[in-house]
């Protein structure tokens, strides 16, 4: 019963209002298709924001990273889905944060120690830490549930090889749908090396990773900024805006950000705050939340449209 309410109040608390008009996860993905930075580019311009799912936007009996919770939260708000790709000890990718299975599947063990047969029939969990009937699903499943549905952004962990997460989204025919998430210069120029033309989101989180990233040649419109930009200067968000990245920054970890105080439309200002201080991607954790606060914005569907979504 208490995971039955949990669910419904998210739901309630979240779900945003769906008309024939109204911008859609699918037509995210249709705007940005072969064009991600064409795509980006026109939001920056027109000084406007997407959301993104976070680990896909769990909640009661939904799992992160799981198909049912990525259907789910594309089905009510208009979003792009952040989601995880680990790799087992006998090279399989699936979909998984942590680089443990205890927390999010019904496992034990390090996945980097794990074959993907130990792992394939396990239940993943979900926030209050139940079971749910579903099994961790592969990337290549992911892939093939995203198209024509989700533009995604691979969080790629570490101890993932770069050429087998291109192998299978090349498989997939995916690479003009999918942007990757980098934690370290060698691991963007892994992915880099195989595809020059590859959209990387990576840490831009001060002049020191600026330097590196710039050093390495990095810094351009296929770059995917994650900066802070709440706990930066105005200028530096400027300088990193200046090489054609895209800024995109997280709203949660602190006790004032947006998933935080956001209660009613009337706090959407919290997003809004985070959009003017040069933001083009917002990650969250309160993904329907937060579309439902842009979408309250009597020119926001507009001026995605002048972007491609819904025209």
């Amino acid at each position: 019963m208490l995971r039955a309410l949990l669910a419904a109040s998210l739901f309630l608390g979240g779900c945003v209002t769906a008309h024939a008009d109204q911008p859609s996860s699918a037509g995210l993905l249709t705007a940005a298709q072969g064009d991600l930075p064409g795509f980006f580019g026109c939001l920056r311009d027109h000084k406007i924001a997407i959301i993104g799912a976070h680990r896909g936007g769990p909640l009661a009996e939904h799992p992160e990273n799981a198909l049912r919770t990525f259907e789910f939260t594309t089905s009510l708000a208009p979003v792009f889905l952040e989601a995880d790709v680990q790799q087992t000890a006998d090279g399989v990718l699936f979909m998984n944060h942590d680089n443990h299975l205890d927390r999010n599947t019904t496992g034990e063990g390090l996945v980097s120690e794990t074959d993907w047969k130990e792992i394939a029939d396990l239940k993943q969990r979900d926030p209050t830490m139940q079971p749910v009937d579903v099994t961790p699903p592969l990337l290549s499943d992911v892939l093939d549930w995203a198209d024509g549905k989700a533009l995604l952004m691979l969080d790629t962990k570490p101890s993932t090889v770069p050429a087998k997460v291109l192998k299978v989204v090349d498989d997939a025919k995916a690479r003009d749908r999918v942007f990757y998430l980098a934690y370290t210069i060698d691991q963007a120029l892994g992915y880099r090396a195989i595809d020059p033309d590859a959209i990387l989101a990576m840490p831009i989180f001060d002049d020191s990773y600026f330097d590196a990233a710039e050093a390495a040649g990095l810094l351009n419109d296929k770059l995917v900024a994650m900066v802070r930009v709440a706990n930066v200067a105005p200028d530096f968000v400027e300088k990193v805006a200046a090489t054609g990245a895209t800024i995109m920054s997280g709203t949660y970890g602190r006790p004032q950000a947006p998933d935080a105080v956001y209660r009613t439309l009337k706090d959407a200002g919290a997003y809004d705050e985070m959009v003017g201080l040069g933001a083009q991607l917002l990650v969250s954790n309160r993904p329907r939340s937060a579309a439902e606060a842009l979408l309250s914005h009597a020119d926001y569907a507009s001026k995605l449209k002048v972007c491609g979504v819904g025209s």
